[in-house]
């Protein structure tokens, strides 16, 4: 068995994962109500909440397991990318239990992280896999050719999925977190209700780009200058959630599909907070009876931040040996996305196994 533990944003989390794919058990804690009268998250708030709860998460996790300290043979935290000081609560606790039991300590990248979901409750995934990790932070396609071993293919080059639903829900008037608010009113809606613009559609590579819908967005829904007063009853509001949700929702499927057909893959994955965007998951799933692809999609509950994910890719980078120093300092950059490391260029990674990982 190996503990997992998750503090790279605003949500704390430790899970007990066995094989790479039982989840035994994981608790959460999570900071969203303190953030939402900041409109956001703020980082000093969010790494105090990881400080406060952290020591009563992993001996909750525990109980649910029924196990005890010593069953545990490794520790796995997720190591980069994130908010460093969030990141730095989650990276002592993990060094502080491998330390004092002289286990195994594994670095997770928590982009990698997202795609090892799909290993949840499945003994077999099929490799290679071109994968969408779709969050607040992140939107890129990747060809998975193992656990943890991605080439980046392209994504944003600006707001990243989750961060426009956010945007668009400011503008909407909406509260935060504002994606799982879109997602809601979008079902009451009518998805062509507005003409908004899908940026790049056409551009024949995996770049995404969604400044430019949620600028559309705020024109239509604030005046010529975006500066007006809300033009729109509940209906309306319901009717552009819905039309954005279209707008976004074409996109990143019609990017994943270019993406399996060139590199020849029958099998595509999503992971990320935005794969549980009811419109998304319904559009997958149609692609892949259409083409008769395998769709691996994690439960709602592993596509957001959580810890079996990392306890999932913790589990191979482990049987690999791709174990952590004690000295292991978390990075607020990542070693799988397009940000990461001493590298501007795309490519395979070892996520994990890396030299900032040794």
């Amino acid at each position: 068995m190996l503990l997992a533990i998750e503090s790279s944003c605003d949500e704390a989390a430790v899970a007990i994962v066995a094989e790479g794919w039982r989840v035994l058990a994981e608790v959460h804690a999570s900071f969203a109500d303190d953030l939402a009268a900041w409109g956001g998250v703020v980082p000093e708030i969010a790494a105090r909440g990881h400080i406060a709860c952290f020591p009563g998460l992993v001996d909750r996790a525990l109980q649910a397991a029924r196990v005890e300290l010593p069953a545990i043979r490794a520790v796995a935290v997720t190591a980069w990318p994130g908010l460093i000081g969030s990141l730095l609560a989650g990276v002592t606790v993990a060094k502080a239990i491998a330390l004092r039991r002289d286990l195994p300590l594994i670095a997770v990248d928590h982009i990698a992280a997202h795609l090892a979901a799909v290993h949840l409750g499945q003994p077999q995934v099929p490799y290679p896999f071109v994968g969408l990790v779709a969050s607040g932070g992140h939107s890129h396609y990747y060809l998975a050719r193992a656990p943890g071993e991605l080439e980046l293919l392209g994504g944003t080059i600006d707001d990243a999925a989750g961060e426009a639903f956010d945007k668009a829900a400011q503008i909407l008037g909406l509260p935060y977190p504002g994606g799982p608010r879109i997602d809601q009113l979008a079902e009451q809606g009518d998805p062509r209700a507005l003409s908004l613009p899908r940026p790049l559609i056409d551009s024949g590579d995996y770049r995404l780009s969604f400044a430019g819908l949620k600028t559309a967005l705020l024109y239509q829904a604030r005046g010529p200058l975006g500066q007006g007063p809300l033009r729109w009853d509940a209906q309306g509001i319901a009717d552009a959630c819905a039309s954005f949700r279209a707008a976004v929702v074409e996109v990143l499927v019609r990017k994943l599909a270019l993406a399996a057909e060139r590199h020849r893959v029958r099998t595509i994955a999503v992971g990320g907070g935005v794969a549980c965007n009811r419109a998304l998951r319904s559009a997958l799933q149609q692609l892949a009876a259409e083409r008769h692809w395998r769709l691996l999609l994690p439960e709602p509950q592993h596509c957001s931040d959580n810890a079996a994910m990392v306890g999932a890719l913790g589990w191979f980078l482990w049987q690999r040996g791709c174990w952590a120093a004690a000295d292991l300092a978390p990075l607020p950059t990542g070693a799988a996305g397009p940000r990461r490391a001493g590298s501007g260029r795309s490519g395979t990674h070892d996520a994990g196994c890396g030299t900032a990982a040794r």
